[in-house]
């Protein structure tokens, strides 16, 4: 796919390098998939990851990233045989801590593997952000890979603010319906997701549940407090604006749970 775009404002033209197929979006500015800078950047070191194109595929294809890692991950740009991760220091903790996250509850082997050697990847280069565009080592053991990127998810966040969350989670489905639906909460570096997951309904489906988030709890560390976020219809996070920021996450899942605006569970 070729992409040509002279302002960072106004049509962009697309051609397919396969057909020559070709055409023009308009009208993308200030929808879901404006991925333009809406804050002011980081004064963190930003440094530039070549990472292998498999690698750059698997970051693409994470499901629930907010708009800063987004933005991160789709303004990467080919290099030779290799594409250039651009990111600060903030950015790329917080985009490894979700490459965890997802690897954590990936039941799919070989995507978990994809996940594994993604976040192998931009572990390295945050361990050595002053080295330059080099491809790191293999996590030389599979156990120790695993722990570690538990610990990248977990280490940001109160351990017993977890736990209430995971146990908040264990009591929204009665046992007898478990084998249907589940309420599970996927730990990242900055934030918890709560997801609902779901048998598959027909056989020809495959093995495979599927995962639709229900509301982010995100933790700010210097404030100690939690804000809670929605989803819309695109998968993208909102700040939920009925609620102000609580240093206890019971708020929260009150909140959720009493669902006065039906904009968690419809």
């Amino acid at each position: 796919m070729i992409v040509r775009r002279a302002d960072s404002v106004g049509p962009i033209a697309w051609e397919c390098n396969s057909c020559s197929d070709s055409g023009r979006i308009s009208g993308w500015e200030d929808s879901p998939y404006d991925l333009r800078l809406r804050r002011p950047r980081s004064t963190n070191r930003v440094n530039q990851i070549r990472i292998p194109d498999e690698v750059a595929a698997t970051l693409r294809d994470l499901s629930l990233l907010d708009p800063e890692c987004e933005r991160v991950v789709y303004l990467a740009r080919a290099h030779d045989d290799d594409v250039v991760l651009t990111a600060g220091e903030d950015d790329l903790e917080e985009l490894t801590g979700y490459v965890a996250a997802e690897a954590n509850h990936e039941p799919n082997r070989r995507r978990q593997q994809r996940l594994d050697a993604a976040f192998a990847v931009l572990s390295e280069a945050a361990e050595k952000p002053h080295e330059s565009l080099t491809a790191p080592e293999r996590v030389r053991d599979k156990a120790q890979r695993m722990t570690k990127r538990t610990e990248t998810v977990a280490a940001a966040l109160p351990e017993l603010d977890i736990v209430r969350v995971q146990r908040w989670c264990d009591a929204r489905v009665p046992d007898h319906a478990r084998h249907q639906v589940r309420v599970e909460c996927q730990v990242a570096a900055r934030d918890l997701t709560i997801l609902e997951r779901r048998a598959p309904w027909h056989a020809d489906a495959g093995p495979e549940w599927t995962s639709f988030p229900i509301a982010r709890l995100r933790y700010t560390k210097a404030t100690k407090r939690w804000t809670l976020y929605w989803r819309d219809r695109n998968l993208r996070f909102h700040a939920y604006d009925q609620l102000p920021a609580s240093p206890h996450i019971d708020d929260l899942l009150t909140e959720i749970d009493s669902d006065p605006t039906c904009i968690f569970w419809g």
